[in-house]
This record gives C-alpha cells, sequence and structure tokens, in this order.
C-alpha cells in the first residue's frame, strides 16, 4: 500500500488531504504536536512530537521512509532536509503573503516575490525565512532529493480554521449591529480558498508529481466575491443584513479598530496600508486549471453556509493570544464614535458643482422618408 506523511493536519484543509489521500488508497501518518485532535482523523496513525527543530525531527521520524509527504505545518525546510532520500514526493504548503503586488491583478505563481520593507507588518520577521523554504524546497527538487511542489494558500476557510475571519461577521451578527463600516466601498477583491478546494489541488499535486514537480501553484476558489460580498453572504446565512457605511482611509486610517476587521490588515502589504491604499489581491487559480486539471470541489456560496454553522455550533476563542481575535477586533465604542462623527461630516458637506450628462458621441441621421410611406 502507498503510504502518506501529512505534516499538520488539524486544521482548515487537514481532514480534506486526509479525505484527497484515502481516495488515492493511502496508509496516512499524521504528525503534529498533539495539541489539536479532530474526531475525522482519530482511525489514523498519529506521531505526536514537534516538527520544528532538527533534532525532534530526527527523533520523530526515525528512519522511516513514506511515498509522498505533505508538510502543511512546520519548519518545512528541516522537514525536507529530514526526508531527503525518504520520501518520493514532497509537497509544502506556503502562503499567498510571499507574492510581490505587482500592478494589476491576479496575482501568478511567476510574479516576484515580496520585499521586507514592503511585506505584510506581521510577517517582518518571517516573511524571509518562508521565502528561503520555498526556495529551499525546489532546490531540492533540482538535486533530485524528491519530486517538490509548493502550494500557496490564501485565507483558507472551513471549520478548524486557525483564525476564522467569518467570526468578525458572525460575532456582529449575534450582537446586532445595524452599521457596518466599510472602505472603499468593500469593493476591494481578495484571494479566498473553500479549505475542500485547497485539499482537492493538493490531491491533483499528488496524483501528478512528475508535471507538479518543481512548480508553484496557487489554489484559490474560481469564483471571488468583494468584501462587501462575503461579508453580505456571511450574514444572509444567518439570516441577517447590515447597512453598510463607506468611510473613507482618510477619515479613519487602515487597520485602526474603528473599523471592522482593522487587524486583517496585518496580513496585506505595509506600503499600502501605510499609504491609505486599498488594492485588489485576487488570486489566480488558472495555472492548476490548465496543468493540473483543477476544479472546484465545491462551491464557494455553499461552503461557506457550512463555515458559519460550523462556527455556530464550535465558536472560536476570542482571547488575543497566539494570533487569534480578541476583544479589540470588536471595538464598538470607537465604531459608534466614527459613525456619529461621519453622519455630522455627511450633513454639512456642501453640494459642489451641478448633474453632467454626456450626449452619445455617434452622430444618428434623421431617418428618410421611403416612397410609398404613409
Amino acid at each position: 500500500m502507498k503510504t502518506a506523511l501529512l505534516v499538520g493536519g488539524t486544521a482548515a484543509t487537514g481532514v480534506g488531504i486526509a479525505g484527497e489521500l484515502r481516495a488515492r488508497g493511502f496508509d496516512i501518518t499524521i504528525y503534529h504536536r498533539g495539541t489539536h485532535e479532530l474526531d475525522a482523523l482519530a482511525d489514523l496513525e498519529h506521531i505526536h512530537g514537534d516538527p520544528h527543530h532538527e533534532a525532534s525531527i530526527a527523533q520523530d521520524l526515525g528512519t522511516r521512509q513514506w511515498d509522498v509527504t505533505i508538510a502543511t505545518y512546520g519548519r518545512i525546510r528541516y522537514l525536507a532536509k529530514a526526508l531527503r532520500g525518504r520520501t518520493g514526493q514532497f509537497v509544502s504548503i506556503s502562503g499567498m503573503p510571499v507574492v510581490g503586488m505587482v500592478p494589476g491583478v491576479p496575482a501568478l505563481e511567476s510574479h516576484p516575490t515580496e520585499t521586507v520593507e514592503q511585506g505584510p507588518i506581521g510577517l517582518k520577521g518571517l516573511l524571509p525565512r518562508i521565502i528561503e523554504t520555498e526556495r529551499e524546497v525546489l532546490a531540492a527538487h533540482t538535486r533530485g532529493d524528491f519530486a517538490a511542489t509548493v502550494v500557496r494558500y490564501p485565507y483558507v476557510y472551513g471549520p478548524h480554521s486557525i483564525v476564522p475571519m467569518e467570526w468578525h461577521v458572525i460575532k456582529r451578527v449575534l450582537d446586532r449591529r445595524r452599521d457596518w463600516i466599510l472602505q472603499g466601498d468593500g469593493l476591494a477583491l481578495g484571494g479566498r480558498c473553500a479549505s475542500p478546494n485547497a485539499a482537492r489541488l493538493v490531491g491533483l499535486v499528488v496524483d501528478r508529481p512528475l508535471a507538479a514537480g518543481g512548480e508553484i501553484y496557487h489554489a484559490a476558489d474560481s469564483r471571488q466575491y468583494s468584501q462587501r460580498e462575503w461579508i453580505e453572504m456571511v450574514a444572509a446565512a444567518m439570516g441577517y443584513r447590515f447597512r453598510f457605511v463607506d468611510i473613507p482611509p482618510a477619515i479613519s486610517p487602515l487597520g485602526w479598530s474603528a473599523v471592522p476587521m482593522a487587524g486583517e490588515y496585518t496580513w496585506k502589504q505595509s506600503v499600502d496600508v501605510d499609504a491609505g491604499r486599498l488594492r485588489h489581491q485576487l488570486v489566480s487559480n488558472e495555472k492548476a486549471r490548465i496543468e493540473l486539471g483543477y476544479a472546484d470541489a465545491v462551491e464557494p456560496a455553499l461552503w461557506i453556509g457550512k463555515t458559519v454553522a460550523h462556527w455556530l455550533a464550535f465558536p472560536p476563542m476570542v482571547d488575543g493570544k497566539d494570533g487569534r481575535l480578541g476583544p479589540r477586533d470588536f471595538d464598538y465604542t470607537a465604531e459608534d464614535r466614527l459613525l456619529a462623527y461621519w453622519d455630522r461630516v455627511c450633513a454639512d458637506a456642501p453640494r459642489l458643482g451641478e448633474p453632467l450628462v454626456r450626449s452619445h458621441p455617434y452622430d444618428h441621421p434623421p431617418q428618410k422618408a421611403h416612397r410609398g410611406d404613409a
């Protein structure tokens, strides 16, 4: 029987990746710290240890070998080094923040990596290491250590996500907040991927080690939504509608707690945040569709509904520890003060200029009467 080592596996995509491997007949081993256990993975072999250090990896894995290794967690460059010659295929999970934002959309695998100066403030120390890890994994492929592929995730949504962005919306619905402050009217597009869709891409990479070896692929739903549409969809799953109020970054700087979801700017390019610039961050899955035959496993709208149902049944902790959402993510006092101020601004705003209607640019000669017309 074919064997697979899944490093991590208890966050958003773990169950889905295990399902893809089961469907392909793999005997699966999960390697993680054992901090989180999922019923859906209880029947699999588990190695409990620390995949972050060379010594612990060597002790935990011993001399065992696997046909496929999928590293979703841990210090991946150490895992790749330890498994040299002991796995036939190595799939490394990375993240979209490493991609430098160039003019236009979408973000492609061929785009340059981001610089530390412009990168997200939440990754200033980690960004160079993530980029280095991607390069080392691909270098291992070039050396012939194993067939290596890098899969970059955007925000992955679904049950067991480490920091569920949907809770921004769900909690405000539960708290009966009526007004939702947007910036740029919430029209910015951002890449998202349903957890079964990310897992499907990983499964297709496993299917085609020769084609996928040495390559980078972006995971993303084939249909994407603006921030406002996404908020509306999450709220609609609870039968709720917000009244949206657009307040520009010139009034409330990006990343300040008076606006919902301000903390998510931690993961956007700091040069844009500092400039108050709202940029599309659309992710393309075209390469995966063309080269691997990727197609979404689930419809995003349906998976959003299932995700909301999960978090209603199992609310996440909101304590601000270990990167989780915290009380400052729900600064209703600041939001209400900003809304009141904006109402005063709008009430005093002058109406300047006049309505402007531009005529059609082409001539339309009058129709000539034909002989015999009445």
